[in-house]
């Protein structure tokens, strides 16, 4: 029950599930750079981890948000 209540209430934030996508889409790249040392952009998958962390947090501190 409060799972279903928690995924109604993110689909009502665009903004939240843009940043929540978009640090999905970080990581996945941070762990493909990690693992196959290949890097596929300029950034270091440390910075691109951070970089996930924060956006991470502002999607799930706007989900909160009413």
């Amino acid at each position: 029950m409060a799972k279903k209540a928690l995924i109604q209430s993110s689909k009502s934030n665009t903004l939240s599930q843009v940043l929540i996508g978009a640090t999905v889409v970080i990581i996945l790249v941070a762990v493909y750079q990690a693992v196959t040392q290949n890097d596929i952009t300029s950034i270091a998958p440390t910075q691109l981890f951070l970089v996930a962390g924060v956006l991470g947090i502002l999607g799930l501190y706007l989900k909160d948000e009413k």
